[in-house]
């Protein structure tokens, strides 16, 4: 799945929470789709290189193409949230490791992150 960052014309900080470390017309693969409960999409894309992935509002972006990763899974949160990503992404703790610069973390997002640019 890809997308195509367009600035958006509001002044709703919101909606624009971190836009500006995007680049104007600049196509990115979604790695994660975050849909929290009763709020807007949430998309999960690598923006600065070494930066690691963050979410942004999905309102920031045109999708230019819907093919979904095959290694994508639906996980269900008890707040009705829901996100669709890699399985091993949703293990208790993965971000928050992910995030401290544990190797294993690091590792594993690698790897499946090669697995979603393979079929994107």
């Amino acid at each position: 799945m890809r997308a195509r960052f367009e600035s958006p014309r509001t002044a709703d900080a919101r909606l624009l929470q971190g836009a500006d470390a995007l680049k104007e017309g600049g196509e990115y693969v979604i790695l994660e789709l975050f849909a929290p409960h009763g709020k807007s999409a949430l998309f999960r894309v690598e923006h600065t290189e070494g930066e690691g992935p963050a979410l942004f509002d999905s309102r920031l972006f045109t999708v230019i193409s819907p093919i979904l990763p095959p290694t994508w899974r639906y996980v269900q949160f008890d707040t009705g949230s829901f996100a669709l990503r890699p399985e091993p992404w949703s293990q208790p703790g993965f971000w928050e490791s992910y995030f401290d610069h544990e190797p294993q973390a690091r590792e594993v997002f690698e790897a499946e992150k090669r697995k979603i640019l393979a079929s994107s």
